[in-house]
C-alpha cells in the first residue's frame, strides 16, 4: 500500500525528508520499496470485469508481465491491431474499498507515534487525502482530466499529453498511446543547458495550471513527466490526481506572489485573509511567519537574475517556521493550498534536484501581465 503513505505526506504539504522526522522518513522509504505486481488470474479478472470477456481479442499483443508499477496498479505494455503501442493501467483490485479504513490506520498510526509536526493539522490533511485518493481509483475521471489537459496544452512546443483510448479504458482500467523518453530525474546529471531547460518547462507549466488554466496535475512525483531528448517536450502521465482551483483562490494568490516582488505586506495579508490561511486575529509572531513564508515562496520571481534553487533551499527554510506556525496557527490551511503547495513545492524540489539555475521572474510576469489585461477586457 505504498501509494496513501506517499500521498498523504504531499498532500500535507511535506514531500521534503528534511521536514519529517527521521523515523518516518524511514517507514516512507520502506513502503516505497515494496511493491508487488498482482498474480496472473487477478490481472484476468480485472481485464474481463471491465473489458469484456473477450478483452484479449481487443488488443493484437498484450504483455501479461507488467513494466512498472503505478501508484494504484500496474501498467502493461499492448499492441493495437493497427500496429500502434499502448501502455495499459490495470488498478489492484480492492484498492477503493480500503481507503478509509487505511487512511484511518494511518490517522491513528500518526496520533500515537508523534511523527508529524504537530502545526502540520494532519487529521485535516488525512481528511483531504481520502477524498483525493477516491478521485484517484476512478480511472474514467482520469481519462476525462487528461484529455481536458492534452486539449489545454495542445499545439504547445514544450508539453505533449498522451492519447486516451476510450474504447479500452474503464474504471479500473486506463489505455494510452506509449511515449518515448526518460523520466525527468534521470537528467540530473545532464549538462546545465539541458536541466535548466527542464526545470523551467515544469515550472512554466506550474504557473500556467494554477494562474491559467485553474486546472492541476497535482502529484509531483517525478516518474509522471518524461524528457524526450529529440522533440525536446516533456510528456505528461498519470492524472489522478488532477484537481480545479477556483479562479478567485488563483486570482488572489498570484497578488500573494506578486505582493512579495514590492514587498506589500498589506496586500499578502488580505488576501491570506480572504483565501482563508488567517482568521484576523493572529499574533504579530505569526503574521510575520506567514508572511515570511509567502516571501520564500515568491523570492525565485521577485528578482531578475537567475535563481539558485539548490543555493536558496526554500522549502528548508519554509520547515524552519513549522515550529512557529505549531503555536500560533489558528486555523487549518485552507482545502485548495493543500494541492496548491503540493505543485509549487514539487516544482521547487525538482528544480534543486536537478540543480537549476534561471530567471524566473519573466515565467511569472508573463502570466501576472496576462492576468491583468484579461482583468482590464472583462471590466474588473
Amino acid at each position: 500500500k505504498q501509494w496513501y503513505q506517499r500521498r498523504v505526506v504531499i498532500t500535507a504539504g511535506i514531500q521534503d525528508e528534511g521536514l519529517i522526522s527521521p523515523e518516518f522518513a524511514k517507514i516512507l522509504a520502506r513502503v516505497r520499496d515494496s511493491a508487488d505486481f498482482m498474480p496472473t488470474h487477478q490481472l484476468e479478472e480485472q481485464m474481463q470485469g471491465d473489458l469484456g470477456e473477450e478483452w484479449r481479442s481487443k488488443f493484437l499483443e498484450f504483455e501479461m508481465v507488467p513494466f512498472a508499477a503505478a501508484s494504484l496498479g500496474q501498467v502493461h505494455y499492448g499492441t493495437l491491431h493497427d500496429g500502434t503501442r499502448v501502455v495499459v493501467k490495470v488498478q489492484y483490485p480492492g484498492v477503493a474499498k480500503s481507503i478509509n479504513s487505511d487512511i484511518d490506520n494511518l490517522t491513528m498510526l500518526l496520533n500515537v507515534t508523534n511523527l508529524m509536526p504537530k502545526g502540520a493539522y494532519a487529521e485535516n490533511a488525512l481528511e483531504i487525502a481520502k477524498r483525493e485518493l477516491a478521485y484517484e481509483t476512478d480511472y474514467i475521471r482520469e481519462a476525462n482530466s487528461q484529455e481536458r489537459m492534452r486539449e489545454l496544452l495542445r499545439g504547445d512546443e514544450d508539453f505533449y499529453v498522451p492519447r486516451v483510448y476510450r474504447d479500452l479504458s474503464s474504471m479500473h482500467v486506463l489505455t494510452q498511446e506509449c511515449i518515448e523518453g526518460e523520466p525527468i530525474d534521470t537528467f540530473v546529471d545532464a549538462p546545465l543547458h539541458v536541466r535548466n531547460a527542464i526545470g523551467l518547462k515544469m515550472l512554466k507549466l506550474c504557473l500556467r495550471e494554477l494562474f491559467e488554466f485553474h486546472f492541476m496535475q497535482t502529484d509531483p512525483n517525478w516518474s509522471n513527466f518524461f524528457y524526450n531528448t529529440e522533440t525536446k517536450k516533456i510528456q505528461l502521465l498519470d492524472f489522478g490526481a488532477t484537481l480545479p482551483l477556483t479562479k478567485d483562490f488563483s486570482d488572489d494568490y498570484l497578488r500573494v506572489i506578486r505582493s512579495c516582488a514590492t514587498g506589500d505586506r498589506e496586500t499578502i495579508i488580505s488576501a491570506s485573509l480572504r483565501m482563508g490561511f488567517l482568521t484576523g486575529y493572529e499574533s504579530e509572531v505569526m503574521l510575520k511567519a506567514h508572511c515570511d513564508a509567502i516571501a520564500i515562496v515568491g523570492e525565485p520571481f521577485a528578482t531578475d537574475e537567475p535563481y539558485d534553487f539548490v543555493e536558496a533551499a526554500a522549502y528548508r527554510r519554509v520547515g524552519a517556521l513549522l515550529e512557529v506556525f505549531a503555536k500560533h496557527r489558528l486555523t487549518a490551511p485552507p482545502e485548495e493550498s493543500y494541492a496548491l503547495n503540493r505543485k509549487l513545492s514539487g516544482a521547487f524540489l525538482l528544480c534543486s534536484k536537478l540543480r537549476a539555475v534561471f530567471p524566473c521572474k519573466p515565467l511569472f510576469d508573463a502570466v501576472y501581465f496576462a492576468k491583468v489585461n484579461e482583468n482590464v477586457r472583462d471590466g474588473k
